[in-house]
This record gives structure tokens, sequence and C-alpha cells, in this order.
């Protein structure tokens, strides 16, 4: 969702927003879910699309938090949640409220960037108007620079500033003067431009990129295509059961690495097995216990380390043998199809065959004493 409610804009131009407050707010708001919440906000994604310094970012994210614009949530150690206060989407409600659309051509623009944070609020109200108007702004002079209830009055500066605001906004808005009125309509650069990333094609990508850094996977390969397409195949059902995905699928992938490791706590294989992930994440959205479904499971196993009952999941196990041992699992699949066949001419009886690199793999994963004996 990229929208930002217009009361919250008032309440930007009622509290006087700094630059950077502004820009971190529009920034934001391109990868929020339906509740507001933006998951997974990295210091250095935002720094580096709004050329923010470091400390710039952490203090405008306290001062936001200070005046109720946002509120943060640690839930990850490299990055952290924040909601958008107040910009829940509740359907036509919200729509009656009227909002800003954040993905418009005008907030990626130079132009707009190196406004004074009065001219972008200004630039922002004006939106407001036009878009929910007749696509023009008319307001007489006078009116304007009203000390008492004029825009002077509303943005708390002086004539001299207002009139250098809207002086700064012409490459932005046509702005002419007659019979004593103004005349402000904004110009095409403002609206949407051709080969503009859509908004759920912005927050998916986004999404991959932040539940693969959560899980410190630096090369995804083929997994990262896969793991955008399941965003894609559950994103509107997540709007409508109002669930946040972005949190479900980063805790399915971060449950299928430790499946995939055996649980240990150094992650060494960094795969991503989208079936795997896949059915962990109907468990994550049905909110099944998986401690609960383990012990309900008819096969079992004892645990080396503490003799407890672990119970065995048999389509977690047979998809944790194809990430790990991917040619004996096709080998296998294909004599389901055809029996296999001995090429060998020599003998006439058949002989045992090791998949090598299958079998180093399983020693790299598996206590020596489990193995079983010839």
């Amino acid at each position: 969702m990229q929208k930002i409610k217009n009361s919250i804009v008032d309440r930007m131009i009622e509290q006087k927003c700094t630059a950077n407050e502004i820009t971190f707010l529009l920034y934001i708001s391109m990868f929020q879910d339906l509740t507001g919440r933006v998951t997974g906000v990295h210091y250095k994604d935002v720094c580096d699309a709004t050329n923010m310094s470091i400390q710039g970012y952490y203090d405008v994210k306290e001062s936001l938090e200070n005046k109720g614009f946002i509120r943060c949530e640690k839930n990850d150690y490299s990055d952290c949640d924040i909601t958008i206060v107040g910009n829940a989407y509740n359907g036509e409600e919200y729509n009656r409220a009227g909002y800003i659309n954040t993905n418009h051509n005008i907030f990626f623009c130079k132009e707009f960037q190196e406004l004074k944070a009065g001219a972008k609020l200004l630039a922002m109200k004006l939106m407001i108007i036009t878009f929910s108007g007749k696509g023009y702004f008319e307001i007489g002079v006078k009116k304007f620079y009203d000390k008492e209830n004029g825009y002077q009055k509303r943005f708390d500066v002086s004539s001299r500033v207002m009139r250098s605001y809207l002086m700064s906004l012409k490459p932005l808005f046509s702005i002419g003067i007659k019979d004593g009125k103004y005349y402000i309509e904004p110009k095409k650069i403002i609206y949407r431009k051709a080969g503009t990333k859509e908004e759920a094609e912005r927050f998916r990508e986004k999404a991959v990129e932040v539940v693969l850094r959560r899980s410190r996977i630096k090369e995804p390969g083929a997994g990262e295509q896969e793991i955008y397409n399941l965003f894609r195949q559950y994103d509107a059902k997540a709007e409508v059961e109002k669930k946040q995905l972005v949190s479900l699928i980063d805790r399915a992938v971060k449950k299928s690495l430790e499946i995939l490791n055996k649980g240990k706590s150094w992650i060494k294989y960094k795969i991503i097995n989208i079936k795997l992930i896949h059915k962990l994440l109907r468990e994550e959205w049905s909110g099944t216990d998986k401690q609960q479904k383990a012990k309900e499971s008819p096969s079992e196993e004892r645990s080396e380390n503490n003799n407890e009952r672990v119970e065995k999941d048999p389509v977690i196990e047979e998809l944790l043998y194809q990430a790990l041992h991917p040619k004996a699992a096709q080998r296998k699949g294909d004599a389901g199809e055809k029996k296999y066949k001995n090429n060998n001419k020599f003998n006439n009886f058949n002989q045992r065959e090791y998949d090598m690199e299958a079998l180093e793999k399983l020693l790299l994963l598996t206590n020596p004493r489990s193995l079983p004996t010839d």
C-alpha cells in the first residue's frame, strides 16, 4: 500500500516536520502493508535511497516516534519493523478521508527532493486539493497570504517565506495570476512515469530483500525468484485476511534453514528449498503449533543428546532428502517410472553404485556413530 492519509499530511504541517522526516515517511510508506506496518526497515536501505546520513536516520526515526507519527518494534537483530500510526487501510472509510499516492513520480524527482521542508509540505497539500477537486487550485492572492485564515497562517511563516515556497514549486506546478487569483495546476511530471514499477512489484522486491537479509542468505540463486513468486501467490490472500506476509515468510525461511541444518546453532547450509518453505508457511498461516504437531506424528526417533522423543514429519524428511541428495533423489524418481537398467556389458549382475557428492554432504551433517555399516 503506497498511501499516506490526508490527515497525516495535515499533522505534518501542524508539527512542522523537517525535510528528512518528510523524506523518511514517504520512503517507508512505499513498503507498508494494509495495517500501515513496514517490516524490516534497515538503516542502510533508507540512507542509500534518501542520501541521509546514518546518524540522520536514527535521529529522524526517534523524532518521528516522539511526535507520534510512527511506532517502532525490534523483531530482528538487523532491522526494525515500523508502523505508520493512523495509516491502516479500512476500505471505503479510508478512501473517503482521502490520501496521497506516494508512488507518484513527483516523490522520485530531484526537483522535489531538493525543496525545503515547507515547500515539500505545500506541494503535498496542493496535490491533495487538486486531485480531490477540479484538477487545479483557484484561490485569491490576498486569501492565500491572509494572516488569520490563509496558508501563511497554516504554515506559520511570513508572507515572504510563503511566496518563496510557492515560487520554488514552479518546476512541478503551473502557477499563474489572473484577476487577483492564483491558478495552480500540477504538471505532467507529477504523475506516474512510464516504466515506473507497480505498487505490488515494488513491495514484493523489498519483501524478498528483507527475508534474505534476515536469514543472511547472500547468494540465493534461483531461490530469489521462487520467494518472489511465493509473495505474489499469497499477497492478495494476506490483504483479505490482514496477515503480515513478510513476517510469515521470514519465519518459514528461518525454520527451513534450521531443519536443513539439523537444528544446529551455526547454519552452514543456506539452501532455499521452496517446497519446504511453502509447507512451513502454510503451518505459520494456520497458526499450527509445530511442537504439538510433532507429538501427534506416528513416526518417532531418539534424540542423541538428551534421549527425548523427537518426531519426524515424513514430508519434511523427503524434502530434506531432495535438498541434500539431488542426484540420488532424481535417480529414485526415475526408478519409479522405469526400472533401473544395468548398462555394464561385462558382468551380468547389478553392481552397487554410490553418489559420492551426496555421501559427502551426509557425512558433514551426520554423527559418524549413527551411520549404517555394511
